[in-house]
């Protein structure tokens, strides 16, 4: 015996941290002649401020598109069944309160629809708006679009 008073077979270990919630998001990117449409975030949290694509979080067993779709539809009365839909890539961000798995889709639309609460903006003055961290890879590649990587 050690002396110790602890037995050898026993593993002393910390607390387990409550798991960070995951959250999937399908966001459009609406292109009308060379200008994307954002829109203030509506949520009062730590993004308040924050300029944002439409979209939002999918429900249980919803595809990206269809939730693409039905999000766009709910925040600004766009139907997107006849719009393609291209995926433009993926972006993952961990938050203090989550991480957010976001798949952006590019909607190119053939004018700018008046459309609210928002903005249709130049792809070149994009990066003067402040976005979600999550969100700033798809602004930079979207800017590059312009041809001017400013």
């Amino acid at each position: 015996m050690d002396g110790g008073g602890s037995r050898p077979d026993q593993v002393t270990r910390p607390p387990q941290a409550a798991p960070v919630p995951h959250v999937e998001v399908a966001v459009a990117i609406l292109l009308s002649q060379g200008r994307v449409w954002i829109q203030p975030r509506r949520t009062r949290d730590s993004l308040m401020g924050c300029w944002e694509f439409p979209g939002g979080k999918l429900k249980p067993g919803e595809s990206a598109r269809d939730g693409l779709r039905r999000e766009v539809r709910e925040e600004l009365g766009l139907d997107l069944s006849e719009s393609p839909a291209e995926s433009y890539g993926r972006a993952r961000h961990s938050y203090p309160e989550h991480t957010v798995d976001i798949r952006f889709f590019l909607c190119r639309l053939p004018s700018p629809l008046p459309l609210s609460p928002g903005r249709w903006v130049e792809l070149s003055r994009l990066s003067t708006y402040r976005f979600p961290p999550a969100n700033r890879s798809i602004v930079r590649r979207l800017k590059e679009m312009t041809g001017n990587g400013n």
